[in-house]
């Protein structure tokens, strides 16, 4: 049996990626991404949290069930579902459109509108998960300090404000990291959706690196960028950590 010769490239993989335009672009796909999941998943989650926690237990037990039911779904059945919604004849979003006498869209097709339509189908999957821990974070609060706030003339966005938030802030930065590590490793709903495309205008870091890997057998240059990509995540992290002045010793 013949032997495979191996030569040490040293970072000349690390070079090549510097210079490769295509995982620059990509990086700023899983941004978008990750800007969608701080939308839906640090503010709207926060926002009906906040409203489902003033209802009565099971009701607010009911609704969180609910919302959760689409994150258990696998993501070939979510796209199977969604792509008859996104489609341009007869799909239920144009004929939404056409009733109000509006043009349909190219909602898989067209490159400004592709990427958010991907995240339209995964924040409703995963705004569910933040709905329920930010529930769990608020009925944690001390009702003493709220009651006491309430004495002293609070009203509901004073103790929004300055009680939940505040109190509530390991929590966020929790469920912001979790969403910085799920923005970076999205590539099924893009695979699924539209194979990356229209003009890669949905190709993810993480699906960058599967392409490289898996299609183009480059390990060498797949293996840099995926050290690259958590270098990336990396430090975004640490920069949200100290915005948000919550340290871990």
């Amino acid at each position: 049996m013949g032997r495979t010769s191996r030569t040490w490239v040293g970072l000349a993989n690390y070079a090549v990626l510097l210079r490769q335009g295509h995982f620059w672009a990509a990086t700023w796909v899983s941004g978008k991404f990750f800007l969608a999941y701080l939308v839906f998943n640090m503010v709207i989650a926060y926002v009906l949290a906040l409203a489902l926690v003033r209802l009565k237990p099971w009701f607010c037990g009911a609704m969180l069930s609910l919302y959760r039911v689409p994150g258990i779904i696998s993501a070939i059945s979510a796209v199977a579902v969604w792509r008859w919604f996104y489609r341009y004849e007869g799909g239920m979003f144009n004929s939404i459109l056409e009733r109000f006498h509006l043009p349909r869209a190219l909602w898989l097709g067209d490159p400004k509108l592709a990427i958010w339509a991907i995240c339209l189908v995964m924040m409703g999957a995963t705004v569910g998960g933040s709905m329920l821990l930010y529930s769990a974070a608020l009925g944690q609060v001390n009702r003493e300090i709220v009651e006491a706030a309430k004495l002293d003339g609070a009203n509901e966005l004073q103790l929004i404000w300055y009680i939940f938030t505040p109190l509530t802030q390991p929590m966020r930065l929790y469920i912001l990291l979790g969403n910085l590590i799920g923005a970076m490793q999205i590539w099924e709903h893009p695979f699924f959706f539209t194979h990356g495309g229209p003009l890669g205008s949905t190709k993810t870091m993480m699906y960058e690196i599967f392409e490289i890997a898996f299609t183009k057998h480059d390990f060498g240059l797949a293996s840099a960028m995926t050290v690259a990509t958590v270098a990336i995540a990396f430090l975004v992290a640490i920069l949200f950590m100290r915005k948000l002045k919550v340290y871990v010793h």
